[in-house]
């Protein structure tokens, strides 16, 4: 892949994030930002994207109109126009086919739906980069393997109640990107956009008790109370956890979008280096679950692990 071509659909998708919500945001002003014709830009938009420039756009802000649902009072003819909808009967429909639910119905309940998440392209390709380059390494025999950056990581101990975890299983996958390619990256804003949620959305370790037969130790899922009511979505299951106290690494922001793995990267060697002993916990992966919270450049890494009193 020519880093040339992600460093351009990175750059539409800065100006989408950051302009199109605007008043005055134009498709036009997004491919004169690029510096290419809008044929180029669309082409290796939707190369990289599987969408267009417009779908793109199009569900950023269908998403923004149903968290505008849950966060406000606003009637939804006002949100319709928001969303550059004429009638209350075309964003109606607009929304149905694109989130199988009708507006007022994800407003007055618990039916998840899939939200749109707008994940920077470097991701994924500097993580096949740096992977390919300690393969390299690995090949030529060296031992200087890319490390994260020295740097310090916030612990905190969060006692959690009994609760429900929803969830979807893997029966290939082993870690993020391997989750997204068998189901698809959907399951982050699906199960975002249910309002009563405990944290955000995660990958998940189970252990072993919780795997079912013919599933990996890795899934995606999302904390409910323990007596939420929400609609199951297909390929989920609605699980109970018992009360677990958890040690929760926290990274520091970062600037460069390219640093994504190795925020991650660094919460997990602070868990395998910090020492729980002392302060009187011991890790407990057969207890609950383990949750991967990503990482964002405002907030940094984040990782929960579950801990016994010793």
């Amino acid at each position: 892949m020519q880093w040339d071509k992600i460093e351009l659909a990175s750059r539409m998708q800065n100006y989408i994030r950051e302009h199109c919500m605007d008043e005055d945001f134009s498709m036009d002003a997004l491919y004169a930002s690029t510096g290419y014709s809008k044929r180029h830009a669309c082409r290796i938009f939707k190369e990289l994207l599987y969408k267009t420039p417009e779908e793109y756009v199009r569900a950023v802000q269908m998403t923004a109109s149903a968290e505008s649902l849950i966060k406000t009072d606003a009637n939804i003819l006002d949100i319709a126009l928001d969303t550059d909808y004429e009638s209350h009967e075309g964003y109606t429909r607009a929304f149905e086919k694109l989130f199988g639910t009708t507006p007022s119905c994800y407003r007055n309940g618990q039916t998840p739906i899939p939200l749109f998440i707008q994940y920077p392209i470097k991701h994924y390709y500097s993580y096949l980069r740096q992977k390919e380059k300690k393969q390299m390494e690995n090949e030529n025999n060296l031992n200087n393997e890319t490390k994260a950056s020295p740097s310090l990581c916030t612990v905190t101990v969060i006692s959690k109640p009994a609760r429900k975890l929803l969830v979807m299983y893997a029966k290939k996958a082993h870690d993020y990107f391997s989750f997204c390619e068998e189901v698809g990256c959907e399951w982050e804003g699906l199960f975002n956009s249910i309002p009563s949620r405990l944290e955000t959305a995660a990958l998940i370790t189970l252990p072993p008790s919780l795997i079912p037969e013919g599933s990996t130790e890795t899934a995606a899922g999302v904390e409910l109370d323990a007596d939420a009511v929400v609609k199951i979505p297909e390929g989920c299951s609605l699980i109970e956890l018992p009360p677990c106290d958890y040690l929760y690494f926290q990274s520091p922001p970062y600037e460069n979008e390219e640093d994504y793995c190795t925020a991650i990267e660094l919460v997990f060697q602070a868990s395998e280096t910090y020492q729980p002993e002392r302060f009187g916990y011991r890790y407990a992966p057969k207890l609950a679950p383990a949750f991967n919270f990503g990482a964002d450049t405002r907030t940094g890494g984040c990782i929960s692990l579950p801990v016994q009193k010793l």
